[in-house]
């Protein structure tokens, strides 16, 4: 990439969400890698969707002949998830200062398995 306000012309950013500290500056760095990059070759991903209890969910519901056909809205009348960790935040309490547990762990991966 050449000077600040030129495209690249190669090469893609993969960006883990969530960046920025608030809407304003997320919208902010979203506006400079679309500037920087194109939106066509900006990938936005969370590390959590690669998790194999979070891949299990999908092969349980939709390879099991058992679960498909009954698990939908017409046979659940809730679903309850519990975040049960016995660790606290050793090692972690940097990322969560600057991120926040709530944030990082309940906005993005509690709701990306109720999705």
């Amino acid at each position: 990439m050449g000077p600040p306000g030129e495209r690249a012309t190669r090469g893609r950013a993969v960006v883990e969400k969530p960046f920025g500290s608030d809407v304003a500056s997320a919208r902010s760095l979203d506006a400079s890698l679309r500037d920087a990059f194109g939106n066509d070759r900006i990938f936005r991903i969370d590390h959590y969707l690669g998790k194999e209890s979070v891949e299990g969910i999908q092969t349980l519901r939709f390879y099991n002949q058992l679960f498909e056909p009954l698990w939908n809205r017409h046979h659940i009348s809730k679903i309850e998830l519990t975040l049960a960790e016995q660790s606290g935040t050793e090692g972690r309490a940097g990322f969560y200062d600057g991120v926040g547990a709530i944030r990082d762990v309940l906005q993005n991966h509690m709701m990306q398995i109720v999705a």
